[in-house]
């Protein structure tokens, strides 16, 4: 009876040793966009080259280039794997709560939520904007667009008197707003900060 065995990989039965496969490590990738995200906002889009993303990341060499072509793609993509699940859900808060004033201030939550987790990319995706090429500085301020008009359409919902114009003009004030108090949160409580910024949106979308 012959027995049944797992064919031998390549060089096995000669006895040349055996070829390890260099593997994408997921985490890594993870890892070279938070470093990334950390040194833009420290030493500024510019002053940050490939080199020293995959520096603080703990990649050498040519490592950073099997994950991300250049700075843009990082830092689109920063942009909207963060931005993308934070709209969506916006979406379904607005489709789904009792009354639009509810709405604006769970929205609000997750705003400020937001931008103390993700301070950083949300800076860069901000204040570095006017400097990228066509094609990631739109894919940026699409979800931007997103944003705001969904917020709009629910303060709309809370304000009919409010016309449209100046309801964009407020959401784009208070989500800026939102920007840069929790841009530096040292020596800072951060729920205490969340509270507080997410009651001022609501206070200043929702005041006659």
């Amino acid at each position: 009876m012959s027995s049944s065995t797992a064919p031998s990989e390549p060089g096995a039965a000669s006895g040349q040793p055996k070829k390890r496969r260099t593997q994408r490590r997921p985490e890594r990738r993870e890892e070279l966009l938070m470093a990334a995200a950390k040194l833009f906002h420290e030493r500024g889009y510019h002053a940050t080259g490939m080199n020293d993303i995959g520096a603080a990341a703990g990649i050498t060499g040519p490592g950073v280039y099997r994950h991300f072509q250049s700075k843009e793609e990082i830092l689109e993509t920063l942009a909207t794997e963060f931005g993308a699940p934070v709209l969506e859900r916006a979406s379904q808060i607005a489709q789904s709560a009792e009354n639009p004033r509810d709405a604006l201030a769970e929205m609000a939550d997750l705003y400020v939520a937001t931008m103390l987790e993700y301070a950083a990319v949300a800076s860069v995706a901000v204040y570095e904007l006017r400097t990228l090429q066509p094609r990631t500085r739109a894919s940026i301020e699409r979800l931007q667009r997103l944003s705001v008009e969904e917020w709009v359409h629910v303060l709309i919902q809370a304000r009919p008197d409010l016309p449209d114009g100046y309801a964009r003009v407020m959401v784009r004030g208070v989500q800026a707003m939102a920007l840069t108090m929790c841009a530096d949160t040292s020596g800072i409580d951060r729920e205490h900060l969340r509270q507080r910024v997410t009651d001022m949106i609501v206070k200043a979308l929702l005041a006659d």
